[in-house]
């Protein structure tokens, strides 16, 4: 059995001295929380790495709220293309699809399950963070069953928006 390296030890240290003076409370719970929104460990990975992905595709586009319905679909589309033919994302993604037997004809496909979810999550963004949106759409009870529409579970979902909710895309 090999010891713990002197990193991981001070990195254990660290967790335990912050819980002690009480700053980690929120991630203490965090686990608690997640079992109970059915997020499993690899809805809450995927769910993270998604919204990365959609952080660094984007980052240099343009601010979409200045574009017409076409162009920003054409953006989405090259998303999900880009997703798909990653197959290290694929292989690691597939968990937080839902089996393709039990998803609708519109989102059957990888493809269409990227373009899906990645669409539904600009629309998240749009309505949490734009000022002229009065009447918001989202919730997140209302964003996971949209996940079932798309493709995957809701545990993922539930991930996104915890991720959107914490920070704009």
């Amino acid at each position: 059995r090999s010891r713990p390296s002197s990193e991981s030890r001070s990195r254990s240290a660290g967790r335990s001295s912050s819980r002690s003076r009480g700053k980690a409370s929120h991630r203490g719970t965090s686990w608690f929380f997640d079992v109970l929104s059915g997020i499993s460990a690899e809805d809450k990975r995927n769910g993270d790495l998604f919204v990365s992905a959609l952080r660094s595709f984007f980052a240099t586009a343009l601010r979409m709220s200045q574009l017409e319905a076409d162009p920003v679909q054409r953006v989405i589309e090259a998303f999900a293309d880009a997703l798909v033919s990653d197959k290290a994302f694929l292989d690691c993604f597939q968990p937080s699809m839902v089996p393709e037997k039990e998803r609708t004809k519109d989102y059957s496909t990888p493809d269409m399950v990227l373009f899906g979810l990645a669409y539904t999550t600009m629309m998240l963004n749009t309505d949490m963070y734009n000022k002229n949106v009065s009447q918001k759409m989202w919730d997140t009870k209302k964003f996971a069953g949209a996940g079932k529409d798309c493709g995957v579970t809701a545990g993922l979902m539930m991930q996104i928006y915890k991720n959107i909710q914490k920070e704009e895309l």
